[in-house]
């Protein structure tokens, strides 16, 4: 979330390439799909198109995942 949350700009008005976000993730084809299909079922992305090497294109994050992206750099942040 917190990868996507820093490609998109920090807003939720970008598409985020899954390619690009999959350089930092490095996840298989398979594990990539279920990664972002779980965060869709939980309202926290958009997938905005699909083809490409990992079925989806672009991916958007909604008000709860920009929510949730923040917690998460704050507690990283926090941590150290």
């Amino acid at each position: 979330m917190s990868t996507a949350y820093q490609i998109s700009d920090e807003t939720d008005k970008d598409q985020i390439e899954v390619e690009e976000l999959n350089i930092s993730l490095q996840l298989g084809r398979r594990e990539i799909k279920n990664y972002l299909e779980y965060l869709s079922d939980k309202n926290l992305i958009i997938l905005s198109t699909i083809g490409g090497p990992f079925l989806y294109g672009h991916v958007e994050l909604t008000t709860d995942g920009i929510k949730r992206a923040k917690l998460i750099l704050k507690r990283s942040n926090s941590a150290r």
